[in-house]
């Protein structure tokens, strides 16, 4: 890109160019706006007759803030009416960047693509992309740069026009999600996003819910399909109007219910403040609009997510729950670690994590966490003298909540290191436990920002990583260049 006299000139290799336009949508721009703004029209009239939709019980009409949104992306014959009404509750909101994210239809993908144009081009001008969250992104694991990806997938283009038409000029981070191993790889996805979310940002999902019938190999229901697809729609969108992960997940698990943008949507639950909720605006199936004469069917919801809590900045206050533990939640966790240990040494009922959470909250937020295990020094505190290693186990990922990672961690640190026996009884009192918290994962542009005896590092190496706690480096006296060199043998062993 060059910068003559202030205007941007954008070379055709930055552009992103439409690749369903003029076959799933209009690309004549003096047809597509109209047929746009018939959408939202139609939206609007049916938003203030009936502000949400009533279709499924225990909806809820929108409240405050709007940070979320979930829309469908088939051919816009099928699924833009449906759309229309998520845009139009966009229209007058304040959002100045859309975080947008969408399945990949076409080609396998472990974690999310990012693309490497500038902007994304459609029949009514172009997007500008954030580069520089794409830049920062891309050094993370779990985002690569795909541009291949993109270039042939229709979930992020189908959403581009109503954008541009409803939104305006705002700036875009597109991001294709892939699979994703387990809850842990959703949640950090959702971290490593969130530390760039700010007032004015949307993170909008781009998915079709059920696709029913032998076309796409899903007919588990004997009879009635149409009713049943209904209640199973039903059924997961209540997992997103509580903003409830776990339960989401385990309704997918369940169900094998066939949500293209799945992932998608667990990372966006994965990221919204507490006390958020989503509103279904409107639902429709593809047999709503065009009878086929099959039992073939796709679904479409329109939901928003809002929030009504007093802040200036919910993405902010979000990202404040991961300010430091106060002394009161680190002796609770300490305490916790230390009955779990006893317990389980001793044949007991395992520790129960609900207590803790109840007292304190935040300690119910999922986070990695290490326990580990050290033979107490004759004469005091392992801190003051020679530390003996008696066992470590931790999360990296942000699997489960705070308390109950303690608790796993605790037992696997006594039980489960392949270095060393199991604990024994004889042992617990001679035991100090200590345990590190990982805050949510951040890139360092230069090792010399590495903090010794303050930060933990992880280091991602041809696929494989390896993990030092923060008392490493200290413990074995090392420097910051023979801390990373050890890092690297273990990741190149691991």
């Amino acid at each position: 890109m060059n910068n003559i006299f202030g205007k941007v000139i954008v070379t055709p290799s930055d552009r992103r160019k439409p690749s369903f336009a003029g076959s799933w949508y209009e690309a004549d721009a003096s047809k597509l706006r109209p047929q746009l703004s018939d959408f939202l029209k139609t939206a609007d009239e049916g938003l203030k007759l009936q502000p949400f939709d009533q279709t499924f019980s225990g909806n809820e009409a929108v409240a405050g803030t709007i940070l979320g949104a979930i829309a469908p992306h088939a051919g816009y014959m099928f699924s833009g009416s449906t759309a229309g009404y998520v845009y139009e509750s966009l229209k007058m909101r304040k959002i100045s960047r859309v975080f947008l994210l969408g399945p990949s239809h076409y080609a396998p993908l472990h974690g999310c693509a990012l693309p490497v144009e500038k902007t994304f081009a459609t029949p009514l001008g172009d997007l500008r992309v954030d580069t520089r969250v794409i830049n920062e992104l891309k050094d993370f694991p779990l985002f690569k740069l795909a541009p291949e990806i993109h270039k042939q997938e229709h979930s992020l283009e189908m959403q581009l026009p109503f954008i541009r038409q409803a939104l305006g000029d705002v700036t875009i981070v597109p991001i294709i999600v892939g699979a994703l191993n387990d809850e842990g790889e959703m949640r950090t996805v959702g971290q490593m996003l969130s530390r760039y979310l700010k007032n004015g940002d949307l993170v909008l999902v781009s998915s079709d819910f059920t696709h029913y019938g032998p076309r796409y190999d899903f007919t588990p229901f004997a009879d009635d399909a149409a009713r049943q697809v209904r209640e199973l729609d039903q059924s997961a969108f209540q997992f997103l109007h509580e903003v409830d992960l776990r339960g989401f997940i385990n309704f997918r698990e369940r169900t094998r219910d066939t949500i293209c943008g799945y992932y998608p949507c667990a990372v966006l639950l994965s990221m919204l403040p507490p006390e958020s909720h989503a509103t279904l605006l409107s639902y429709r199936t593809s047999r709503d609009i065009v009878d086929t004469g099959d039992e073939n069917s796709v679904s479409y919801l329109a939901v928003v997510f809002s929030n009504n809590t007093e802040s200036a900045d919910l993405w902010q206050k979000n990202s404040e729950e991961n300010l430091p533990l106060s002394a009161d939640e680190q002796a609770a966790l300490l305490a916790l670690a230390r009955k779990a240990l006893v317990e389980h040494v001793s044949n007991q009922t395992t520790a129960d994590a609900s207590e803790v959470v109840k007292k304190f909250p935040r300690l119910s937020k999922p986070a990695g966490a290490f326990v580990t295990l050290y033979k107490r020094p004759l004469g005091g505190d392992v801190h003051g003298g020679h530390k003996e290693l008696r066992g470590c186990i931790g999360y990296i990922l942000p699997v489960k909540g705070l308390a109950q990672a303690v608790v796993d961690n605790a037992i696997g640190a006594s039980s489960r290191d392949p270095r060393f026996s199991p604990v024994e009884t004889s042992e617990l009192d001679g035991l100090q436990i200590d345990i590190n918290v990982l805050t949510p994962l951040t890139p360092v542009g230069n090792y010399n920002d590495i903090k010794l005896g303050q930060d933990g590092v992880i280091l991602y190496k041809n696929l494989k990583q390896a993990v030092f706690l923060p008392s490493v480096a200290t413990e074995f006296g090392w420097t910051l260049e023979e801390m990373l060199s050890q890092l690297s043998i273990k990741a190149s062993c691991g």
